[in-house]
């Protein structure tokens, strides 16, 4: 086709509205169905491939192979840096980009986890340390949320006026921070005023300031309303008090809970027909397979299938993916920046100021004049406890015994052992561990939890609760072996990992320092 047959969806130079009116103007109803499913169909007359929606960049390109691993967004909330969040997310998007492009010229399309459309960042608030997807929060406070989480939307979008880098998602809207076994049934009640001054303060800056492209409904209900298909936030407090423009996303399957455990509507056509009428644009899962019902049945008309159609294609054509890729200034990101060496070194920048130092007596750090140390511990060892939830994958890990290794000079004697287990009693003691506690200068020992105890649900394989932790405190087994290298006359510097508030009580007094 050449230029000047070219359809009008395809001439860069008009404006993205009259793009996008004209080319939803070509699509049959049964086309504009399909493309409002996160696993959007071809459309091979258009020339309109195959898209996945279905993207994650928590703390790095997630489930899609090599990426740079960012500390965990609890970690990075720590450094209180919001110019450091915005390089970090900047670095994803480069890494997203040329990820995309690379699969787009090998396959002609992409799939799951390999679009631009990241659902990140995650700003809710986490109010209860047992929920195991707290980690993926900027903490408790409002304002901190906000302005970290309007930090990685600018650097994930990008600051080209025509172009966005990628589209990002803020997640889970609204007022949701658990439990995760009851995240399908849950009505989350809450007064006008903490609704204003605690849940919604971060998702409207990041709408009214960062311009974020998407936000994703939450599971829950709120005050009886699911929140994928709620009058009150999705048209009243989203579109109507802040002038939302971009698109809405339903969380994974939620749309079902409407009409099974919600029990707001009587069927999946009624609950695809309410979703998409409250503002939902985008389903990830499968209800949104009823609305050729629900038009059948008169539950909605054709003018709501076409306004939430063109939310969603206009995130699409401001990704550029209906333009020359000479046009777009992010197609050309190459593959060499995948977890490249500046990405590892703002890595470890993040990784370094995240760390918090909760004690230090007799200032036993920094470390020195040393002959002998000892590092002990479940974790000391544990790559998962770098990856976090929502993680890509490295070919570089540095767990803390190889970071202690490499940085431990010759002459200072050096022993390693697990010494005891995450969760579980081990099956034998070894008696050695405590004999080369007691013959060292300084033991380090690496405690805490890992995402197989704290994460979202079917994830957190440890936790008894769908993804939870159950208490707040230090795992016995690892309490009990603390209180062994104390009474063994061990100096103890205590790293813990976590992806929550880890209750120490007097444990806290067995260590002369903590890092976390």
């Amino acid at each position: 086709m050449n230029a000047a047959n070219a359809p009008l969806y395809l001439d860069s130079t008009q404006p993205v509205s009259a793009r996008v009116a004209d080319l939803v103007g070509r699509m049959t109803t049964e086309e504009k169905l399909g493309q409002l499913l996160f696993n959007a169909p071809a459309i091979p007359r258009l020339g309109i491939p195959a898209y996945n929606w279905w993207g994650e960049a928590l703390h790095g390109i997630a489930r899609n192979g090599r990426a740079t691993i960012f500390p965990q967004a609890i970690g990075m909330a720590a450094t209180w840096d919001p110019d450091l969040i915005r390089r970090v997310a900047s670095a994803i998007a480069d890494e997203g980009r040329a990820k995309y492009h690379a699969t787009l010229r090998r396959y002609g399309e992409t799939g799951h986890y390999q679009g631009l459309t990241f659902w990140s960042p995650n700003i809710n608030i986490f109010r209860d340390p047992r929920w195991g997807r707290g980690q993926e929060t900027w903490g408790e406070d409002p304002f901190l949320t906000g302005e970290m989480g309007a930090a990685f939307v600018r650097g994930l979008q990008g600051d080209d006026p025509r172009y966005l880098k990628a589209a990002a998602c803020a997640k889970h809207f609204a007022v949701h921070s658990g439990p995760e076994s009851k995240r399908h049934e849950f009505d989350a009640r809450v007064s006008r005023r903490d609704l204003y001054t605690t849940y919604l303060p971060a998702f409207k800056k990041l709408v009214t300031e960062a311009q974020v492209e998407a936000v994703m409904g939450a599971y829950n209900r709120t005050n009886g309303e699911a929140c994928c298909a709620s009058q009150l936030l999705l048209v009243d407090i989203l579109r109507g008090e802040w002038g939302f423009q971009g698109h809405v996303v339903s969380d994974c399957w939620a749309l079902n809970d409407l009409h099974t455990t919600h029990g707001v509507t009587n069927d999946p056509a009624e609950s695809a027909a309410l979703a998409v009428k409250r503002g939902c644009d985008l389903e990830c899962g499968q209800t949104f397979e009823f609305l050729d019902e629900a038009l059948a049945r008169g539950l909605l008309d054709e003018s709501d299938i076409d306004r939430a159609v063109t939310r969603i294609y206009t995130t699409r054509f401001k990704l550029g993916m209906f333009d020359p890729p000479e046009q777009v200034p992010y197609a050309s990101i190459p593959e060499s920046v995948i977890n490249c060496d500046a990405h590892r070194q703002l890595a470890y920048e993040a990784a370094v100021k995240s760390i918090v130092l909760l004690k230090n007596d007799n200032a036993i750090l920094p470390l020195r004049d040393l002959r002998s140390l000892y590092v002990i511990g479940p974790t000391a060892a544990n790559a998962e406890v770098l990856m976090g939830n929502y993680y890509g994958l490295s070919e570089s890990l540095t767990t803390l015994i190889e970071g202690i290794v490499a940085r431990t000079p010759e002459g200072v004697r050096l022993e390693y052992r697990p010494g005891t287990l995450l969760l579980h009693v081990p099956a034998s003691l070894s008696p050695w561990a405590m004999a080369s506690a007691s013959r060292s200068d300084v033991v380090i020992a690496c405690m805490g939890l890992s995402p197989q105890m704290e994460g979202e649900e079917g994830d957190a394989i440890e936790s008894p609760v769908n993804g939870d932790r159950v208490e707040i405190g230090l795992p016995a087994v690892q309490v009990d072996f603390l209180r062994q290298l104390k009474a063994n006359g061990a100096r103890v510097v205590l790293v813990l990992t976590a992806g929550s508030a880890i209750a120490l009580g007097d444990v806290a007094d067995l260590a002369e320092a903590i890092l976390y």
